[in-house]
């Protein structure tokens, strides 16, 4: 089991960018700021391009970029190179993953002799006991309207430019191995929360959020993750970010929404938690052990590796009991200002929700797993001062259809 736990997976504790060394270039709407705010004046910035962090002010990192000092925002580059998204629910045909499987096999029928008491160890939970996979693959594979805003693809420039611009081929690019990981563990916890409250199969509702999402999804950093928002049922006021780009917002949540600009904030902000790593940071699987662990699940089923499971014990108390650090709270405010704006919302959107929230009942679960109210929203006044005005096209308020739609 010790050495399970050492190869299987390992979360690592966010750090600063600064620690991390260089960071890309993964948003169009990347510039190098005169300033640590979006409003600030300068220069756009390459996709793919690599800079050089030297120190952190908030949400804005100071970097050395073309022999030049400026400030970058956090939303827009990422410590991981860039990479292909990743296709939710597709398997590795790899050859790492044909002699893993080999690997596995061999080990199963060694272990069956000696009586199997070491591959029981490593066999945790499955379908139908802790998890709801089967309501994760439904989310999954639900259809949305993709929005009309694309990014450009990563594209080599002609220029020459002195200092650490690297060039990516989109053909050449691969999943990065950590994203791998990320949405594995990611996929698991999600189905934890969806055996707790049950997942409204509204198709329509459901591919409306999930537009939302790719809208700001596309001025973001982690244009390595595919996103997807579920509505679950419950009669208490919360919203949750999952590793891997899964958020799930309660039904009561949704009720006290005014607006699509609300219902943006609201994602943006878990997508916040997603995108500057609040969920810590993740190494890749160990493929022959997620193969062993499938050859001993159920046919058709998914299992949770033992080092997995309490991996997940402690994001799930977080969800639940404890709560993030203030700090990563306001810091996911500040993104959702940063998101909102950047994508064609009002950047008052959540600081509009909260001060509803602010006046509601069912909000203990809330309450107890976030910082006061009255703070975030003086902080988010604060935040949205300090933006730019965008003057892209603003995104037609839909909301009004489907919360119309929604149980009294």
């Amino acid at each position: 089991m010790r050495a399970l736990s050492q190869t299987f997976l390992f979360l690592f504790l966010a750090q600063s960018l600064v620690a991390k060394g260089n960071v890309y270039v993964q948003s169009t709407k990347a510039k190098l700021l005169s300033q640590p705010k979006l409003s600030a004046d300068g220069s756009a910035l390459a996709m793919g391009e690599v800079l050089s962090p030297i120190s952190e002010q908030g949400l804005f990192v100071q970097v050395r970029a073309r022999d030049q000092l400026g400030w970058v925002s956090k939303l827009f580059v990422s410590p991981l190179p860039p990479g292909n998204q990743i296709k939710l629910g597709i398997t590795s045909n790899s050859s790492e993953a044909v002699v893993a499987r080999q690997r596995a096999s061999d080990f199963t029928k060694t272990a069956a002799a000696r009586g199997l008491s070491e591959t029981q160890k490593m066999r945790v939970r499955g379908e139908g006991d802790l998890y709801d996979f089967e309501s994760l693959r439904w989310l999954e594979s639900v259809p949305f309207e993709s929005p009309t805003t694309q990014p450009p693809p990563i594209e080599p420039k002609v220029e020459t430019i002195s200092g650490p611009l690297h060039l990516f081929f989109a053909s050449e690019l691969e999943v990065p191995k950590e994203t791998k990981a990320e949405v594995k563990l990611g996929r698991s916890l999600a189905a934890r929360l969806l055996k707790k409250y049950p997942l409204v199969r509204d198709s329509e509702l459901t591919g409306y959020l999930n537009g939302v999402v790719q809208r700001l999804a596309t001025v973001s950093s982690r244009k390595d993750l595919s996103f997807r928002v579920g509505v679950i049922e419950s009669s208490q006021i919360n919203a949750y970010a999952c590793p891997g780009g899964f958020i799930f917002i309660t039904t009561a949540s949704l009720k006290k929404i005014q607006s699509e600009s609300e219902l943006a904030g609201i994602i943006a902000h878990e997508m916040g938690h997603i995108v500057l790593f609040h969920n810590g940071e993740f190494k890749q699987s160990n493929v022959f052990l997620d193969i062993l662990s499938g050859l001993l699940s159920p046919p058709g089923g998914e299992v949770v590796n033992a080092a997995t499971s309490q991996v997940l014990d402690e994001l799930e108390k977080q969800f639940f009991e404890t709560g993030r650090d203030m700090k990563l709270e306001l810091e996911a405010d500040e993104a959702a200002v940063g998101l909102t704006s950047q994508s064609g919302y009002s950047a008052l959107g959540l600081s509009n929700y909260l001060n509803t929230l602010s006046k509601s009942e069912g909000t203990e679960s809330f309450k107890k797993t976030h910082p006061d109210t009255t703070i975030r929203i003086a902080k988010l006044v604060f935040y949205e001062s300090s933006i730019g005005i965008e003057n892209g096209p603003i995104p037609k308020d839909r909301w009004g259809e489907f919360k119309s739609k929604l149980k009294p």
